[in-house]
């Protein structure tokens, strides 16, 4: 996924899904979001969403990701 606020969109979200449908992703495989805070938005809410929820893994690679992921918890 491309860094940067203004990715936060369905379209970009899409492109998420249509890649683990096409990769035959199923409810036992687990998002893992390396990144700072955009990706790992993105990542847990496609995590939250696809299929009714899989597994998601962060590792938050700013500082900024790092305390706002360990504070807040936003994404599950």
């Amino acid at each position: 996924l491309p860094d940067g606020e203004k990715y936060k969109d369905m379209g970009t979200l899409m492109k998420v899904f249509d890649k683990a449908v096409e990769s035959r992703l199923d409810r036992r495989c687990t998002f893992v979001a390396l990144g700072g805070g955009v990706i790992g938005d993105m990542c847990g809410f496609a995590a939250a969403v696809f299929l009714r929820g899989v597994n998601f893994i962060q590792i938050p690679t700013t500082l900024m990701a790092q305390v706002d992921s360990s504070v807040g918890g936003k994404t599950g």
